[in-house]
This record gives structure tokens, sequence and C-alpha cells, in this order.
């Protein structure tokens, strides 16, 4: 179940709060009222019974009633009655019970069924005509009694949902009104999340304002304006690095092969340093492979810098990638040989896509590269090309040594390399050391050859995922629409 957001709850509270202390406050005044209604009721009942004693009289033994006697006012009967209880003037109201007993000077309530009574009783007592009771008698229901208190009551009732709207409406307002500078970072942060752009802010306030979150909101902006900085600067250092050391990397490349051909009489591409050989030869060859490392590095340093600018705009054109992943096989075939491995491809024909065939190159080389680089000798690197109604599907499997599953999240950072697997040698006592599975070319991969990968492929608007097991090989599924996607670079 999804949880209710800050504003939510905190309108809600307001809400209840404020329907709550409507409820008490409506509570206490009902019972203030109903208390001083029934004390009015009674000293009412008691006046107007006074007030009818005073027109009864005995004179000379017999009973004497005023003609303007009131037998009913002010919602108080007034009756006459014998102390046997026979009425000998007035009215009842209807549902009061006869066998009521008299009680003088004393106000009390009487229930009779769903009626309620409130009744006084006075007292006249002579000797000839014995005891005459004059009753007050009136209802003690507060309908009867108080209508008005009533109505207000119904009226207090039926407000009350539309109060309570009213405060909803009211909290969540100004709840959204408190929250929004915090509604602000939020989608801010996200956007620079998703963007993956350091250019946006807040905007919302300066550090000396008095409101919290605003002052929060304007640090959170100076922050991001000294990360960009920072960014930028770092940025700029590996753009400029980059070109700087590209001079100086070219002459070294071709000076160490001028020195091969010249002074060895062995030409650099498909040579190694073989143990043994000659010094002199060993080390030019030394020097050649290094400059090719750091050449191979620049590029991609430079290209993940252009990247990170965006810089360089995606060429776009419609081509075939199955033909490019066979070009990719073609450039590979030699190195495959070498290290004894099998490059297999089943690729359906014409599987165009929109894309930057230079980018997309590069995305294949770096996939086969680093699949011959991690494979295994005598074993095999596998692609597969097919496509569906709007996706195409590009594989790259090998069997090579795999990787552990804590791995896999962080082959896509910048300089992360896949650490060395050690497995004990089958042929050899388990007492002996346990044999690296990663060689040398593997320990000299740079760890951008994975990342460029992902953003060229997302660039185009696809997606890449990665499955692989120690020691039994890893698979890179490529996934590209065949339309031309709405994004650019």
């Amino acid at each position: 179940m999804k949880k209710l957001s800050i504003k939510s709850r905190v309108a809600l509270w307001y809400a209840f709060s404020f329907l709550l202390i409507i409820l008490l406050v409506g509570a206490l005044l009902l019972a203030a009222g109903d208390s001083l209604i029934i004390k009015e009721r009674k000293s009412i009942l008691s006046s107007v019974t006074d007030r009818a004693l005073e027109d009864v009289r005995i004179i000379q033994g017999k009973l004497f009633i005023d003609k303007d006697i009131d037998y009913y006012s002010d919602g108080v009967y007034v009756v006459l009655c014998q102390d046997n209880g026979t009425l000998l003037s007035g009215l009842e109201p209807a549902g009061f019970p006869e066998s009521a007993v008299f009680e003088a000077d004393h106000t009390r309530k009487i229930k009779n069924g769903d009626s309620s009574f409130y009744v006084y009783d006075r007292l006249i007592e002579n000797q000839k005509i014995g005891k005459i009771w004059v009753r007050g008698i009136t209802s003690a229901r507060l309908r009867d009694i108080a209508p008005s208190a009533i109505r207000m009551l119904t009226g207090f009732l039926i407000a009350l949902p539309i109060l309570f709207l009213i405060a909803m409406a009211g909290g969540w307002l100004l709840t959204r009104q408190a929250f929004y500078p915090l509604t602000r970072i939020i989608d801010t942060a996200e956007q620079i999340r998703r963007d993956g752009k350091l250019d946006q802010r807040i905007g919302l306030g300066d550090p000396e304002d008095s409101d919290e979150i605003k002052r929060t909101a304007a640090i959170f902006d100076e922050m991001m304006n000294q990360i960009e900085k920072d960014f930028e600067m770092e940025k700029q250092f590996t753009n400029d690095a980059s070109h700087e050391l590209r001079t100086p990397i070219s002459v070294i490349l071709a000076e160490s092969e001028y020195a091969l051909q010249y002074l060895c009489g062995k030409p650099v591409r498909g040579s190694d340093p073989q143990k043994g050989s000659d010094p002199l030869e060993e080390s030019l060859l030394e020097i050649h492979s290094q400059a090719v490392q750091m050449s191979s590095l620049v590029s991609q340093l430079l290209a993940i810098a252009r990247a990170d600018r965006h810089i360089d705009q995606l060429k776009r054109e419609f081509t075939d990638v199955s033909l490019l992943v066979e070009e990719a096989i073609d450039r590979f075939s030699k190195e495959a040989q070498r290290r004894d491995i099998r490059l297999e491809i089943d690729a359906e024909e014409c599987c165009y896509m929109d894309c930057d065939p230079v980018f997309m190159r590069q995305v294949f080389d770096n996939l086969i590269d680093n699949s011959l680089k991690y494979g295994k000798t005598g074993g095999k690197t596998a692609l597969t090309v097919y496509q569906d109604q709007t996706w195409i599907h590009v594989n790259v499997e090998d069997d090579g040594i795999g990787m552990a599953a804590e791995e896999i999240p962080r082959i896509w950072e910048r300089f992360y390399r896949i650490q060395p697997v050690s497995t004990p040698d089958s042929s050899k006592e388990s007492s002996m050391p346990a044999q690296p599975l990663v060689n040398e070319d593997q320990a000299r991969s740079m760890g951008l050859g994975l990342p460029m990968v992902k953003w060229i492929v997302e660039a185009h608007g696809g997606s890449v995922s990665v499955d692989s097991e120690p020691g039994l090989g890893t698979s890179f599924h490529l996934v590209f629409p065949s339309k031309h996607p709405d994004s650019t670079v």
C-alpha cells in the first residue's frame, strides 16, 4: 500500500484536528446550553406554579379560584388536585402519568415511556377541606422546551461535513504552499538525476531568508553552482589533457615503429616480445605496446569528455546493423586467431536502424575486444543479430571467465576493471597457490570501453544488459529501436 505524502498527512491532520476542535467546542456548548435551558425551564416552572398558587384561596373552609388563573403559560401546565389525586381544575399534558405522587416544593423529573416531564408541587392545607395541591407540569424534552436549540444543533450537524471539507481544502492549500519549496527541491534534484545536467537550479530565495526550507533551497543552489564549476573544470582538464597528450604519444608510436623496423628489421604489427629475444627489440616492443595503450586511453578519454559536454553530435544515417557486426568480426578475426578463440555470427539480413555508424562500430569493437580479452583459449565469441517489429537485438556472448553478480552493476563505472578471479589448478595438488584467471591483457584494461558502450547505446535510444556467471562466460544484450528515436545527443 502506497504511503501518503507528507503534504497529505499534514492536511489530514489539520482537517481532523479542526474537526475535533469543532466537535469538542460544540459538545461543550451543547452541554452548557442544555444545563442553562434546564435551569431556566425549572425556574419558569416554579414561577408559573407560584403565580397560580396566588390565584387559589381558601376562605371559611371553601376553595376559591380566580377567574384569571393561567392553566397554561410559557409551556407550563397548571392543575389543582386533591391529596388523593383527584383533579379539581386544569388540564394535564398528554402522556403524564396519573399515578405521579405529590412532593411539596421540590422540582423533579418524571418519565412515562418515551415522555418525560418536570413537576413542581405546592401544597395548600386546611382543616375543613384537607390538602389541595397546585402542580406545575412542563415537558422535559429539549425539542419541546427549546426548539431553537434543536434547529441550531440540526444546522450544526448539517454544516459539519461542509466545515470538514473546507478544513481539508484549507489544510491542503496551506500545506501545499508551505511545502512548495520542498517540492521544487525534489523536482530539481530528480531532473538533474534524469537529465544528468548540473545547470538546473531551484531559485527560491537566498541564504539569509527567514524561511528554513527556502534557505535550504538557496544553499542547495549554491552547492550545485560549486559542483557544476568543479565538474566543468574536471571535464575541461580531461579534454585539454587528452588533446595535449595525443601529439607526444603519436611521436612515441612513430619513433618506436621506426626503430623496430630500422634497427631490428621487424614489422610492428603482430609482433610480441618473446622471452630470450634481443633486449633492444624487447624494449622497443614494450615501448610501442605501452604507447598503443596510452593512445587508446587518450582517445577514449577524449571521447568520454566530449560525450559529457555533448560536443559530438550523432550523425545519423540508415545503416544495416548486421553489416556493422560482420565488419567488426572481420576486424578482429586475426586477433581471435592469435588468441585461439572462434568468432561466430548469426545475423539476420537488413536489420536497419537510424544511427551513427562510427559510434556503432565503436560499440561492437569494444564488446568483441572485451570478449577476446576475457575469453579463454579454445573458446568462442558468438554474435547474434535479429529484429522484431520495433526493436533490433544484438547479443555478444562468450564462454570466458565471467563475472560475479556483485561486479555486474560496477562494470559501467569509468576505470572499473574486473577483479582477478583465482582458481586452483586441477592438475596440481590443492595446496598449490591459486591461478589467476585474468591475463596480462585483462590487467591492462583501462575500464573505459563498457561505459562508452552504455553511453552510445543510450544515446541511440537503446538499452544494454548483461548476464554473467564466474567461469561460464558473459552475455551482453543490446536493444535498439528500429525507428528514428525522438531524442538526440
